[in-house]
C-alpha cells in the first residue's frame, strides 16, 4: 500500500532514519533480525500490538525496495552503499530507479509520493513567488492543493495522508519549511543531482541542462513523471506553462543555487534557446548553466 498513507508500510520517516543509521554505523557488518529489532525496538517500548508490528513492517517495506539488505548473514547495507551520502538522497534516488520501468499513473507503493509531488511542483502558487503555503493538519490544505488538481482515483485524504505527504517532501528536499508551514522548494533535490548532471561537462546549455536534470529527477520540469502528471493536471483547468519559461518552483531553486555558488547562470545576447526564470519581482533569462565544484 501508499508510502504516504500513516497506516502502512514504509511510511514512518522516523523509523528509516533509525534503522538506516543502526546499520550505516555497522559498516558493513550484518546484524540479525531478532538483534536488529531489539536495538531499535525494545519489548517493553510498543503500547498495543498494532504498534509493536510497525517496526517490521517499515524494516520489510525498504528491504523489498532494496535500500538495505537482507541474506542468510543478516540484514546490512548494500554493496554500492557511499558512507557520507544523505539518506534522503539514496532514498530518492532509489524509489526513482524503482519506479523507472513503471506508469507513474498507476501503482500503490511510492508511485503516489511521486505523482503528488509532482503535482505540487507544478503549481506555481505554492512557491516562494506565488506567495501562498502548505499547510498540514485537520485544517491544512495540502489535500486540497492535489485533489483540485487530479483525477479523483488519485485522491488523497486529509486524515491519515496529507500530513505523511508534507513530511516525505520536505525530507526528500522539495519541500522547505517557513514558519509552521512550507513551500514548494526543489532546491536540495537539484543540489543532490548536480555532480551527475554535470558528470562529463562543467558547462551546459540552459536546455541541455534541464532535459539532464529532468533524467535524473523526472518529476521536474520536461520529466517523463512530470509530463505525465500534467497532462491529467490540464484535463483539471491547469494551464501548463510554456518555454522558454519554467515553473515557479525551478526557478526558485536554480536561483538559490546561484546565490549559493553552486552553479552559475550566464546570460549571452539574444540567444533564442535560452530559458525564462520566473521570480517575485523579476524575470530572468538563462543561457548557459555552469557547474561550480566545492
Amino acid at each position: 500500500m501508499s508510502i504516504i498513507n500513516n497506516a502502512h508500510a514504509g511510511s514512518s520517516i522516523r523509523l528509516l532514519n533509525l534503522i538506516d543509521r543502526v546499520l550505516s554505523r555497522r559498516e558493513g557488518k550484518p546484524i540479525p533480525r531478532q538483534e536488529l529489532i531489539e536495538v531499535c525496538r525494545p519489548e517493553s517500548l510498543p503500547g498495543t500490538e498494532t504498534a509493536a508490528k510497525r517496526f517490521e513492517w517499515n524494516l520489510n517495506f525498504w528491504i523489498e525496495e532494496g535500500l538495505w539488505i537482507e541474506d542468510e548473514t543478516g540484514i546490512h547495507m548494500p554493496s554500492d552503499f557511499q558512507r557520507g551520502q544523505a539518506l534522503s538522497s539514496r532514498v530518492l534516488s532509489l524509489i526513482i530507479k524503482n519506479a523507472s520501468d513503471t506508469d507513474i499513473t498507476q501503482g500503490s507503493r511510492t508511485e503516489p509520493l511521486l505523482r503528488n509531488i509532482c503535482c505540487l511542483l507544478a503549481q506555481d502558487k505554492y512557491t516562494f513567488t506565488g506567495g501562498e503555503v502548505l499547510k498540514s493538519g485537520a485544517a491544512g490544505n495540502c489535500a486540497e492543493a492535489i485533489n483540485s488538481r487530479l483525477p479523483s482515483s488519485m485522491s488523497i485524504n486529509v486524515s491519515n495522508e496529507a500530513s505523511t505527504m508534507l513530511e516525505y517532501g520536505e525530507f526528500l528536499g522539495f519541500l522547505e519549511p517557513i514558519e509552521d508551514n512550507l513551500i514548494v522548494d526543489p532546491t536540495r533535490a537539484v543540489e543532490s543531482v548536480l555532480e551527475n548532471v554535470f558528470s562529463e561537462n562543467k558547462e551546459l546549455p540552459a536546455k541541455a541542462f534541464l532535459e539532464l536534470l529532468g533524467k535524473y529527477l523526472p518529476m521536474l520540469d520536461g520529466g517523463i513523471y512530470r509530463e505525465a502528471i500534467e497532462s491529467l493536471m490540464v484535463d483539471k483547468g491547469w494551464a501548463k506553462p510554456k518555454l522558454p519559461q519554467i515553473s515557479s518552483s525551478l526557478s526558485h531553486a536554480l536561483f538559490r543555487l546561484n546565490l549559493r555558488s553552486k552553479i552559475t547562470l550566464e546570460q549571452l545576447s539574444d540567444d533564442v534557446n535560452s530559458v525564462s526564470l520566473i521570480l517575485p519581482e523579476e524575470k530572468r533569462t538563462a543561457s548557459i548553466i555552469k557547474y561550480r565544484e566545492a
